[in-house]
């Protein structure tokens, strides 16, 4: 497939969107819970790196993260400090009204034959989306410390995703996007305390660990208000994690020091 080469949807900056993970039977790539996948994934590693060393999958789990991480560095401008757009989602599943056009729900076959358009949708106002995705890269720049270069790469593009998602607030699922429909985003104050701390311990930058620890953004993401959904971790709610690794990494990593 050609993902990203012929959309017109997408900028200059990005080009290719080949690889990554699809959502599920179907093609189609939702950035937003891709992205907490990739999270807790290297989360795992960090967590029980000598359990996967032992079962001898270690080499195999790192290889599925960079995969992921691979592919999101494509999502926007990964060299840049600053931007203004990333990619949210490839494809489409809509086949509301009957419809029969082509898309990755009406036509069920294997990737390697899908010859109908996959659309691009990007988002220049979406703070989950790019909160997350920052948390991602920088979860895996813990992962992947034994090699500089490419822990330094992913450290950069979470910096300069997390400052675009504070700087454009939205959620990536608002205005009746296609998203909304499949993986709704409820919030993305939840996103901004998950996404700086996770920020904070790929850095050790403890302007991140202030912003996670700011009573005003616990307050906005749910943390006072209880309720059915409240302790639930979930690719929309992060809000249970965020709490909890603070604590867990001043225990396990009080000694480390991100890449310089």
């Amino acid at each position: 497939m050609d993902d990203g080469k012929k959309s017109e949807g997408t900028s200059g900056v990005i080009k290719d969107l080949i690889g990554g993970y699809y959502d599920a039977g179907d093609a189609i790539k939702f950035h937003f819970p891709k992205a907490f996948a990739m999270t807790m994934l290297s989360w795992s590693v960090i967590e029980y790196s000598a359990k996967y060393e032992a079962a001898g999958e270690l080499a195999h789990v790192k290889e599925l993260i960079k995969w992921g991480t691979d592919y999101f560095l494509k999502t926007f401008n990964n060299t840049a400090d600053t931007i203004n757009l990333i990619a949210a989602q490839v494809g489409s599943g809509a086949t509301s009204g009957g419809s029969t056009t082509p898309n990755d729900h009406y036509c069920w076959m294997r990737p390697e034959d899908i010859d109908y358009p996959r659309p691009v949708t990007t988002c220049s106002s979406c703070s989950d989306l790019a909160a997350e995705m920052a948390a991602a890269l920088a979860a895996a720049s813990i992962v992947f410390k034994d090699n500089r270069a490419y822990s330094q790469k992913l450290v950069h593009g979470a910096t300069t995703l997390y400052g675009f998602s504070r700087k454009q607030r939205g959620r990536y699922s608002a205005g009746g996007s296609e998203a909304s429909v499949f993986y709704n985003s409820t919030s993305y104050w939840d996103e901004f305390v998950w996404g700086g701390a996770w920020m904070y311990f790929a850095t050790g930058n403890s302007s991140y660990l202030k912003l996670a620890t700011t009573p005003g953004l616990a307050k906005h993401a749910g943390a006072f208000w209880g309720g059915p959904d409240y302790g639930v971790l979930s690719w929309d709610n992060k809000l249970t994690g965020a709490q909890v690794i603070p604590f867990f990494f001043s225990l396990r990593f009080s000694t480390y020091l991100p890449p310089d």
